[in-house]
């Protein structure tokens, strides 16, 4: 029953990351009025096969490392976004001088209504009367792709992680999405979506975020958020092991990759719109002041990670010694024995 009920969750999530990106791809036809966007259904076609590869021969495992559906998944609708977004900047180029008017030409010409979908699918699905712009297409796009990625980690193989440790890492991972969501709000500020190079860094950023979603760190140990990997898993490790060599340990590829795919970029952004293009909003002063405060105790982190490794090698060393030198002085004292018993022979 167990075994049914895994295969049903990853099966119904693979199906959700589908549906999704295939809204997403939907819509970018729907704006560029040509059919050859439908490429980008590629990854979805990659995705049911990786379903089945996982489901019958790697018997619903989780993948060690690495996760592949959500990489598919993120294949599919992240190129998706970036063209909706760039159709929303060609269009906000083109008719700066009357953006008022735009608005409403976007909700003429996209917005149709969801009634569209039920005719090209050829189903007949009772759906809601609902007027949708271009605008709001997007956004709701983007906001569920967070959604879908933290119910699509909640219904993925748990692998090694309890119960207790993945609700753990899904209340990381919301923390991780609410920072992603609000950096991708940046659009909100007109200075920055109406500048090029700032709305395809801001995409190259965000992007690149996203990564993160994609790596398993819950193969051995789960990660902290923000404060950067907190063991989760309880019980004496292996100290043997490669992985609680300093450079090796689980905890600092955690901390490391939340610098480098999200904090160090985020504060990078921030400050350039600051310094070089002068967009000092009190938003702006407030993220870069929280991104440079938690970049600050993340480096905090990994000192006190790399101390207690060397503390517990440390450790490890001298009860080594301990154990050799106890073991030495056994020997010298069966030695003795062993003298004494042969001199009362003679």
């Amino acid at each position: 029953m167990a075994k049914l009920l895994a295969t049903f969750k990853a099966t119904l999530t693979r199906i959700l990351f589908a549906a999704h990106g295939f809204i997403a791809i939907w819509q970018v036809t729907q704006n560029k009025k040509e059919p050859i966007y439908w490429c980008l259904c590629a990854p979805i076609g990659v995705l049911f096969i990786e379903g089945i590869f996982t489901l019958a021969i790697k018997k619903n495992q989780e993948w060690r490392w690495f996760c592949p559906s959500v990489f598919l998944y993120l294949s599919s609708i992240v190129p998706a976004i970036w063209l909706l977004e760039l159709d929303k900047l060609d269009k906000r180029t083109r008719y700066q001088d009357r953006m008022l008017n735009e608005t409403i030409n976007l909700a003429a010409t996209v917005g149709k209504d969801l009634k569209d979908l039920n005719k090209m699918l050829g189903v007949k699905i009772q759906l809601p009367d609902i007027q949708l712009t271009a605008e709001m297409w997007v956004t709701l796009i983007e906001q569920f792709l967070m959604l879908v990625l933290i119910i699509g980690r909640w219904m993925l193989p748990k692998g090694d992680l309890t119960r207790d440790q993945l609700s753990q890492l899904l209340l990381v991972y919301i923390g991780t999405a609410a920072d992603i969501i609000e950096f991708f709000d940046s659009f909100k500020d007109a200075k920055i979506a109406n500048e090029p190079v700032l709305v395809l860094l801001t995409l190259s950023i965000w992007s690149w975020s996203l990564l993160q979603f994609t790596i398993v760190l819950s193969a051995t140990r789960a990660r902290k958020p923000r404060g950067g990997g907190a063991q989760l898993r309880d019980g004496p490790a292996d100290d043997a092991s490669c992985c609680n060599v300093a450079c090796c340990n689980i905890d600092v590829w955690g901390i490391a990759l939340n610098i480098l795919l999200q904090d160090a970029p985020f504060l990078t952004f921030r400050l350039l719109i600051i310094v070089h293009y002068k967009i000092i909003t009190y938003m702006n002063i407030f993220f870069t002041c929280k991104n440079t405060l938690v970049i600050l105790l993340q480096l905090y982190r990994l000192y006190v990670v790399n101390s207690e490794n060397r503390k517990a090698a440390a450790t490890k060393r001298r009860l080594k010694m301990r154990s050799k030198a106890e073991q030495s002085a056994s020997r010298q004292q069966q030695q003795k024995q062993r003298k004494i018993s042969k001199s009362d022979d003679h």
